[in-house]
């Protein structure tokens, strides 16, 4: 039944233009940065196999992020607004085969918008390629694998924020207020606990992951301890951290959807 009401998730967002439309805009905007990039001030040979595959893997994954965002929002709270998730109890559907059908959507919706921007990235490195002799090795597979994994748990962090705030607030305009906000908040709190003295707490919160996730130097040999917004922290406590927000975030908002009325 689970299997049904996710395919049901699926059909009513493929169905909505509005998922089109957030989808397009995210198409286009990746592929003006990366043509920007293309003909801006960054090196040719960045824009070519092996030198592109940092950037194709773990470019821009705040855009993918926000965009992911948006789609949630867009599927979640609309239901609430237009009382749709009601009729579907009343059709038959319980409220944990809802939450599910729901949940489902955030790692879908991610690695649609990842795979979205690593077949840009990767297509534009593939016509600027003239030539296939490079003197920059490959990172081994392991690498690129985990730089990738990297970049989708960093967006489900944000995904499972925007989940608790649906479930929450219930309503689109303000949820997708208060989750675009988030960004700005989250950020300025990172400030103001490094201004105190603690960054150690600062690290931690969910955007500050999502960013760290992102930087491919971490994910090559010997890079795990490489500087980046976390300072010397190991990756496997960044994926540890990230699951576990992601984790806390998914109970709380099924705690709260479960006990608050249709």
């Amino acid at each position: 039944m689970i299997f049904t009401a996710y395919r049901l998730e699926l059909f009513k967002m493929l169905r909505r233009p509005a998922t089109w439309v957030a989808y397009l805009c995210f198409l286009a905007l990746t592929i003006l940065l990366l043509t920007s990039q293309r003909y801006g001030a960054l090196p040719p040979n960045d824009h070519k196999f092996p030198d592109a595959l940092p950037e194709v893997l773990s470019g821009d994954a705040l855009l993918a992020g926000t965009f992911g965002v948006v789609i949630i929002i867009l599927m979640l709270c609309s239901e609430f607004d237009w009382r749709t998730s009601r009729q579907n109890i009343i059709d038959g559907l319980s409220k944990h085969q809802w939450f599910v059908g729901k949940m489902l959507l955030l790692p879908t919706i991610a690695l649609v918008l990842y795979l979205t921007r690593l077949a840009a990235g990767a297509i534009l490195a593939v016509v600027t390629t003239s030539h296939l002799h490079t003197q920059v090795p490959f990172d081994p597979a392991a690498s690129y694998i985990l730089a990738a994994c990297g970049v989708l748990l960093g967006i489900l962090c944000y995904a499972s924020v925007v989940l608790f705030i649906c479930v929450t607030v219930r309503s689109t305009g303000p949820s997708l207020a208060v989750a675009l906000l988030y960004q700005v908040i989250d950020n300025i709190a990172a400030v103001i606990l490094r201004t105190h003295r603690l960054a150690d707490i600062a690290q931690w919160l969910p955007l500050q992951i999502q960013s760290a996730l992102a930087v491919y130097v971490r994910y090559q040999p010997h890079g795990s301890s490489a500087p980046g917004p976390l300072g010397q922290s190991q990756t496997e406590l960044l994926f540890a951290a990230a699951a576990a927000w992601v984790a806390v975030l998914l109970f709380v908002s099924y705690r709260i959807y479960m006990k608050r009325d249709l």
